[in-house]
């Protein structure tokens, strides 16, 4: 089985105010994504969407074998960026400074990271409007609501990614229990993976499409360091770890 042919995803955390571009970075996108860049006004937005699409074409350019500016990313009718190559899946989100990206080929992929701190009110506020009354009852019961919080909201909106509808007026449709390592859209499957990092979540979602029975295991998340890519990149600064692996979700 060639390497291109491989089951596998492959998930990235690093925090963009450490990391230092070529000065080339801007060619590896496209005239599209070079639009885009231009008008965002934010300097830090800015800066994590130029590493974002960087990585995304280096990453890919290895595994499709063409140059990183030659990788064929397009919109989608509903708004999600996907490559023209339908068995090839990506996902970027961010929080803050911190950039998170999967790639992979086991099926349709969402990543959402969360680090925001929420008040007690806020918290109550946001669970009336869009979550379940079953949902609001086990955060009342959390002794860490905050926490849960965030974790519950990065499974839905990771599941919704993976989905590509769309998030506003659809966070309900995703179902989610403590101690299963597992969501449902609309009783559709997605299996999750989850890591805790400083002060916040990180939520990958992979469409869980049973498969023939002689489909190959699908693996684990491979976790990339950063520095360990073979790209042009200067580490100026501390990078998150993954390296301990996803929580266990039947905690």
């Amino acid at each position: 089985m060639s390497k291109n042919n491989n089951i596998f995803t492959e998930l990235l955390i690093c925090n963009g105010t450490g990391v230092s571009l070529p000065d080339n970075a801007r060619k590896t996108l496209s005239q599209a994504e070079l639009v885009r860049l231009d008008s965002i006004s934010h300097p830090c937005q800015a800066r994590l969407f130029l590493l974002g699409r960087y990585l995304l074409r280096q990453l890919f350019a290895d595994r499709l074998m063409l140059a990183p500016n030659q990788i064929p990313i397009h919109i989608d009718v509903k708004g999600k960026p996907l490559l023209e190559q339908a068995e090839w899946h990506f996902n970027i989100s961010h929080s803050g400074d911190i950039l998170a990206l999967a790639i992979g080929n086991q099926g349709s992929l969402g990543i959402d990271i969360e680090g925001r701190q929420l008040s007690s009110a806020q918290i109550t506020r946001l669970a009336r409007r869009y979550l379940s009354q079953q949902e609001q009852q086990w955060l009342k019961l959390s002794q860490t609501s905050s926490a849960d919080f965030i974790r519950l909201w990065t499974v839905k909106e990771a599941v919704l990614k993976a989905h590509g509808g769309g998030i506003a007026n659809n966070l309900q449709r995703v179902h989610w229990q403590p101690g299963q390592a597992g969501a449902t859209l609309d009783r559709h499957p997605y299996r999750l993976y989850q890591y805790p990092l400083a002060h916040s979540w990180l939520t990958l979602a992979i469409d869980d499409q049973p498969g023939a029975t002689d489909a190959p295991a699908r693996p684990e998340p491979a976790l990339l360091s950063l520095a360990d890519l073979p790209f042009e990149l200067e580490i100026t600064g501390p990078q998150p770890n993954l390296s301990l692996g996803s929580v266990d979700l039947s905690r």
